[in-house]
């Protein structure tokens, strides 16, 4: 819990204070030097995928204070359930937040699969804040006004990358506090 609010108080102050300048905070160097590429099988990925749905569960109504009936949805990758040796999982989340039903995605990409650096994914999307996580990885916030989309991801020091992604209408913060969880990862 206590690491879930510390990156909401990053992601938060991020906003406040660091919106507009997001080109100066992507200069992240990306992909990190000596990374130790993870590679887990069909049945790894489908045990660590159970463990991210009951994460879930637990979270969520912390990071969304009264959520309620929260929903994982299946994870896998372009297709639910589908682990493809593809070193990355997806999923939905389905709740409900302060009289709204809300979707969130989360992508978990293992260390080097994830290329595109904090730059490169500034100059296809519009950037609207980067701040540091507590443990040396970036947090990159993005929104697509065209498709109501808004994410924060985080580039991790490991090599890993977790983002998240809701609709403008969701607090950045909260995206930030999922995407840094450590929870979501493929090193254990």
């Amino acid at each position: 819990m206590r690491k879930v609010l510390m990156a909401a108080v990053l992601a938060s102050a991020a906003l406040i204070g660091l919106a507009g300048t997001a080109s100066a905070q992507t200069d992240y160097s990306w992909p990190p030097k000596d990374i130790t590429p993870v590679h887990k099988t069909k049945a790894e990925l489908r045990v660590q995928a159970d463990g991210f749905s009951a994460h879930e569960q637990q979270t969520f109504p912390r990071i969304f204070p009264g959520t309620q009936n929260v929903t994982p949805g299946p994870w896998g990758h372009e297709a639910e359930g589908l682990f493809d040796d593809m070193q990355y999982m997806n999923n939905s989340i389905g709740f409900t937040y302060q009289g709204r039903n809300v979707t969130l995605f989360t992508q978990v990409h293992a260390p080097g699969r994830y290329t595109d650096s904090p730059k490169q994914l500034c100059e296809r999307d519009r950037c609207t804040g980067a701040v540091g996580d507590h443990r040396g990885g970036l947090i990159v916030f993005t929104e697509l006004d065209q498709f109501g989309i808004r994410a924060a991801t985080n580039f991790r020091p490991n090599g890993e990358v977790v983002w998240t992604q809701g609709t403008l209408s969701d607090n950045p913060a909260q995206l930030a506090a999922v995407a840094t969880d450590r929870a979501y990862t493929f090193t254990r």
